[in-house]
């Protein structure tokens, strides 16, 4: 019996020795270096994948602004663009044997003559770099285009006033508007073949006038007297 007893006392001794051993064993400095290299490595792995994605959202970050500039110049582009006339829905002609063309410009072939006082229907308009130009309808199948400065927005006047003079220099422009190219500038004096009045969008009155040398354009009405 004692013998049975002192063996059952050295198993539980042993028990407890190989117990505190391996606790010994797992909380060493160097288990417990190893358990913060595990760590570290993975809080590496996790900035390694996160650097890439935040460059790629620095990079959408500088597209969206410039996209936002590109969209803000655009519009003051647009802004900017001179503004063509309301556009009539008739126009009348003013001299006689005035040109119809294919397009929008005298570089285009003429397809029609029409003599002072015809009427014709207003489809379109384009602003070209020889001025405004009316697309009419010729008949229900055949449109053209004429030269503003060809018509007119109101049925053609009996007036027989045929000139004006430049009150002072002034500016011939491709429209009646600043916002148009000038043609010209002639001096004080200057007398120009009157073709018609308009008033724009502005409210403001210009004259459409013809220079000696053939070519057409608008001046502003407070520097022109009408003889």
């Amino acid at each position: 019996m004692n013998t049975m007893k002192r063996k059952a006392k050295w198993a539980v001794a042993a028990s407890l020795a190989v117990g505190i051993t391996t606790g010994a064993l797992l909380f060493t400095p160097s288990a417990m270096k190893a358990s913060e290299e595990v760590v570290l490595a993975s809080v590496d792995w996790v900035t390694s994948q996160l650097n890439p994605m935040k460059n790629e959202i620095a990079d959408l970050k500088a597209q969206l602004a410039a996209q936002q500039q590109q969209i803000q110049e655009l519009k003051q582009q647009l802004a900017s663009r001179p503004t063509s006339p309301p556009l009539p829905s008739v126009v009348y002609v003013v001299k006689n044997n005035a040109a119809i063309r294919s397009g929008a410009s005298t570089n285009y072939r003429i397809i029609a003559y029409k003599q002072a006082g015809a009427s014709l229907q207003v489809v379109g308009s384009h602003v070209s770099s020889q001025g405004l130009w009316y697309n009419v309808a010729l008949s229900s199948s055949l449109k053209g285009w004429i030269y503003s400065g060809d018509v007119s927005t109101s049925a053609v006047s009996s007036d027989n006033t045929k000139h004006v003079i430049a009150t002072a220099a002034v500016n011939i422009r491709k429209g009646a508007s600043t916002s148009y190219p000038i043609v010209t500038t002639v001096p004080k004096g200057t007398q120009m073949t009157y073709i018609q009045p308009f008033t724009n969008s502005k409210g403001e009155k210009w004259y459409n006038v013809q220079l000696s040398d053939g070519r057409r354009g608008w001046m502003a009405a407070e520097f022109g007297e009408v003889k």
